[in-house]
């Protein structure tokens, strides 16, 4: 990857995380008082244990994880349907759980999780950029996207055209047909 590309990495991803709270405002969901502030790139690496792709040091920069808080439902606490921004510690000790897991290898660090045990987790080679596997219990693990910027772009397009909304009662739901559209589009697998 060329030196420009990777210098590029940080201000995709801090582009695309502040699109992505906008729509969290549009659409006034509580999790955005509960989102607790990102810590540094020397903290996240102390806590994973080794250096960490540029993207998933900004993404532990724009939030780590949720305070708790009485009376919180699960889906109140979600930024997309069904997953939480985790702390750099909680991602760690879920890590344990996934352990042989080929897909996500030995350089990897869960970034959402699912109240289930499902997971988007930012995976990498040693000096690489991160790409995005997703984890879904019961269910082959697979690499969805190329980049965390991708993923929050897709996210992104998700609010943006309607596949992610909140419905009549007030809760998370999700076009699954229109996703997979989107997904097709942007993604191309």
């Amino acid at each position: 990857m060329s030196e420009g590309v990777t210098a590029s990495v940080p201000g995709r991803v801090r582009a695309e995380l502040e699109r992505f709270v906008g729509h969290l405002g549009t659409l006034r969901r509580p999790v955005l008082e509960w989102m607790t502030p990102g810590v540094g790139a020397e903290r996240v690496e102390a806590v994973v244990g080794e250096p960490v792709p540029a993207s998933v040091a900004v993404w532990f920069g724009w939030c780590d994880g949720i305070a708790v808080h009485p009376g919180q439902s699960q889906d109140d606490v979600n930024v997309i349907p069904g997953y939480s921004p985790l702390s750099v510690e909680e991602a760690c000790r879920v890590k344990a759980e996934y352990e042989g897991d080929t897909v996500l290898g030995d350089h990897w660090v869960p970034l959402l999780g699912g109240a289930g045990g499902d997971l988007y987790a930012a995976v990498w080679s040693p000096g690489g950029e991160a790409e995005v596997a997703g984890v879904l219990v019961g269910e082959p693990t697979e690499r969805e996207f190329a980049s965390v910027g991708q993923m929050v772009e897709v996210f992104n397009h998700c609010f943006a055209e309607g596949a992610y909304f909140v419905d009549d009662r007030g809760r998370w739901a999700m076009d699954p047909a229109r996703y997979d559209e989107m997904y097709e589009r942007l993604v191309g697998e």
